[in-house]
């Protein structure tokens, strides 16, 4: 484990020549970010992910369904071997050549099959509840990170700011 880690961090890879980690250890005149801190990306993207789906379970979903939001999806096709295989192998979206031999193959009439893959290609989209649920999340979540922000930077003091507020008023 040792040798991999070392590998991973080696000095040539991540620094720029004349530059070493110890050049970048916290001092009491200065605090460099480390690189350990990287560790601490993929645990808490784990987190916002588990914070994600719990909010969209127990938050969002119930306000969509007391908003009267659809549930259901698209009508789904019926079932067809030979369609579904054209429509993964192929194409989604057959051309008129394309469609009359599949007429004659199955013997149905061109706009049953060009209606089979509308509903074919619809049946691929989320439905109106995923949706109102994903943008739920994501006004929930930009609100949060700007509300963030906007109290991080009223705690900073800067100079400029002060002055330009001052001429302003």
């Amino acid at each position: 484990m040792a040798g991999i880690l070392a590998w991973f961090w080696n000095e040539r890879f991540w620094l720029p020549h004349n530059v070493t980690w110890a050049d970048l250890k916290n001092t009491d005149e200065a605090t460099f970010p480390q690189a350990e801190d990287l560790y601490l990306a993929c645990p808490l993207a784990f987190c916002i992910f588990m914070i994600r789906l719990v909010f969209e379970r127990f938050i969002a979903r119930p306000c969509a369904m007391g908003l009267k939001i659809q549930t259901n999806g698209p009508q789904k096709a019926q079932p067809n071997a030979i369609l579904e295989k054209v429509f993964t192998a192929i194409t989604k979206h057959p051309d008129e050549k394309r469609l009359e031999g599949l007429s004659k193959q199955l013997d149905w009439d061109v706009r049953t099959i060009q209606r089979w893959f509308r509903q074919r290609r619809n049946q691929e989209k989320p439905s109106t509840l995923a949706r109102f649920c994903e943008s739920m999340w994501r006004f929930t979540f930009y609100l949060y990170i700007f509300t963030y922000g906007v109290r991080f930077l009223k705690k900073v003091s800067f100079p400029y700011l002060q002055m330009s507020t001052r001429v302003l008023l």
